[in-house]
């Protein structure tokens, strides 16, 4: 005859630890850590030039020309030049990348009024410094021509920096939300284990 010897207070505890899993008490830290891990991984589309999906970003149309002078000075050392450097001309969008959470749910923003152009694309209307001011005595007509013909119509091709709900999540995140997801409740287990 065998018998089965067990620890009821640990049991117990991981009973409680399980059913506080089943209630959701751990969904406001793993979106904690889902963004921090996302907004990681913003900043390596970044660094890479490249968009979420591996695609690299299209380059500049031209050169700055500090970017050019900094290439020629490295290439006068006999260093390796970094290349063109695209959408961190002042690191600001870069830079203000954040994790946001609210309640069971978490993402990553970047505040910053002009990080949409970037990450979908479009097209801009640039008046020209030197164009007339429309005065009071102008005619409506004749003004609106003439605005007309002072803008330039600018370009911005898509850098997506985030990833496109249409096109799904892509497979770094993916893994980085299975690596965060296993991690926590390894430890949720392992804590309730220990209580």
């Amino acid at each position: 005859m065998a018998a089965i010897i067990y620890d009821r207070s640990a049991l117990m505890d991981a009973q409680r630890s399980l059913n506080r899993l089943k209630a959701g008490e751990h969904l406001p830290v793993l979106a904690q850590l889902i963004s921090a891990g996302g907004v990681k991984l913003t900043m390596d589309t970044f660094r890479n030039q490249r968009d979420p999906y591996g695609r690299p970003w299209k380059p500049l149309a031209r050169e700055r020309t500090r970017d050019r002078n900094a290439r020629l000075r490295a290439e006068r050392a006999g260093k390796k030049s970094r290349g063109h450097k695209i959408l961190i001309d002042t690191a600001r969008m870069r830079n203000s990348t954040t994790a946001i959470r609210m309640g069971k749910s978490g993402g990553v923003a970047i505040p910053t009024g002009y990080a949409a152009s970037h990450q979908n694309g479009a097209t801009i209307r640039r008046m020209l410094k030197d164009a007339p001011q429309r005065s009071q005595r102008q005619p409506t007509m004749r003004a609106a021509n003439a605005r007309h013909s002072s803008s330039v119509s600018i370009a911005i091709p898509q850098r997506m920096m985030l990833p496109d709900a249409q096109m799904g999540l892509p497979g770094t995140w993916t893994r980085m939300i299975q690596r965060e997801t296993t991690g926590l409740l390894k430890r949720w287990v392992e804590r309730g284990a220990r209580r």
